[in-house]
């Protein structure tokens, strides 16, 4: 539903998509390789086996797998294709284990001056259903300055990608929520699925797909795949001098990074091709150009509202992509019809808040205001529900009615109004 993990030059970009827009925060270290090399990998299943399959939870979009630290701690990572070392990012866990740090690393926002620190851990053990790993590197964040959880409504604790892509062919089935891994060298290319070429370029997977911009103009286009990204496509105007904002499109803020706000457009491109099926009426990021990187040559990425809609392997060793499209293929991309973002806040992140209002969208001008908390949804109680369900019951169906109470200043509001497609 939102939130974009991913898009790493050795650390990451984070946008927070879909109902709550995005949130780019985008990095790169700059230090020696051997900062971020893993020292041994070690990654392996834990027993006799050709595969073994993981569950794993899904929040916007987002494919969260559980993690044992060291035998001790039971966290939750992100499974993000755009990660080359692994991250943690909540530095009190490292600290109870007395992990001791090899060295600090400054990270810096694009173009930006401002930079926050992390330390890099070595020896560290990871466990996951049938999986082990011993002797892994990791980054570790001073400051959890990403403050993840308000926009996923979950604690997540870290972020794995190359570590574990690298090791496995990976199967991403995102209908029943697992993950099956395989040795490379014992798995059995299903003939089911399609197969495409991949480029593994700095740890970080591309693919070339046909995109039908509008009715006249096609591009060819290079894209980065990320699961650690809840948007469908995002691509950079910069890039080609075919690809322009849609006639009928959202002016708006698309995020934040270190040290300012990150605007574009979001819109509708008429289709994209991933091998021979085609997606048609794709919602579409186009950030502003000065916001976004343009040296790694690419022309945008694709995210998991994207992906989700096929069975996906990832086969880094033979640099393939496989997919099948499942039950959901044909179901239409839609965006917030609100217009209304929310955090969640409280210990057990069960309270909502209304974070943003979009202008001249459905929700704007009923007489909503930041910070006012909900009470309930179309009857629904807060207590019941959680970030995917207020913003799935906000993205239903165009002219739907939505009432909506909070609660403001010790007293209650309830609203009406009706959702409204702009896009």
């Amino acid at each position: 539903m939102y939130g974009e993990l991913s898009n790493y030059i050795l650390m990451f970009q984070l946008i927070r998509k879909k109902a709550v827009h995005c949130i780019i925060i985008l990095f790169v270290i700059f230090c020696d390789n051997s900062a971020t090399k893993a020292q041994n990998l070690g990654f392996d299943f834990s027993g006799d086996h050709k595969s073994v399959t993981v569950p794993f939870e899904l929040y916007n979009n987002l494919i969260v797998v559980p993690i044992l630290l060291n035998g001790k701690y039971p966290l939750k990572f992100i499974l993000d294709t755009g990660v080359r070392s692994t991250i943690i990012i909540d530095k009190s866990f490292t600290d109870s284990l007395n992990i001791q740090y090899d060295r600090k690393i400054e990270l810096f926002g694009l173009g930006k001056e401002q930079s926050v620190n992390a330390l890099v851990a070595g020896d560290i053990s990871m466990t996951m259903p049938g999986v082990t790993c011993s002797g892994l590197s990791v980054l570790v964040l001073e400051e959890d300055f990403l403050h993840l959880e308000p926009h996923l409504g979950v604690k997540v604790h870290g972020l794995i990608g190359y570590d574990i892509f690298s090791r496995f062919v990976l199967k991403i089935n995102y209908i029943d929520k697992q993950l099956e891994l395989f040795k490379p060298l014992d798995y059995e290319v299903n003939k089911k699925y399609e197969a495409i070429d991949l480029d593994i370029y700095e740890a970080k997977p591309y693919m070339k797909v046909q995109i039908q911009l509008n009715p006249v103009d096609s591009i060819m286009a290079r894209l980065m795949i990320d699961t650690g990204a809840s948007h469908a496509l995002v691509l950079n105007r910069e890039s080609s001098e075919k690809i322009d904002i849609p006639v009928v499109s959202i002016e708006t803020k698309l995020g934040r990074g270190l040290t300012g706000e990150i605007n574009g457009h979001l819109g509708r491109i008429d289709g994209i091709y991933l091998g021979k099926k085609r997606l048609s009426h794709v919602i579409t990021s186009f950030p502003a150009g000065a916001e976004y990187d343009k040296n790694d040559n690419k022309n945008g990425s694709i995210g998991g509202e994207l992906l989700k809609k096929y069975s996906v392997i990832f086969d880094y060793y033979r640099n393939k992509i496989y997919l099948k499209p499942n039950a959901t293929f044909k179901h239409p991309f839609e965006y917030n019809m609100s217009g209304l973002e929310f955090s969640a806040e409280g210990e057990q992140l069960d309270q909502f808040v209304i974070s943003h209002i979009r202008k001249n969208s459905a929700a704007s001008g009923v007489g909503f205001e930041l910070g006012d908390l909900v009470v309930s949804l179309n009857n629904i109680p807060a207590k019941k529900l959680t970030l995917s369900k207020i913003y799935t019951s906000l993205n239903l169906k165009d002219g739907k009615k939505i009432n909506l109470t909070v609660y403001r200043n010790g007293k209650y509001y309830s609203k009406t109004f009706h959702l409204k497609r702009e896009i």
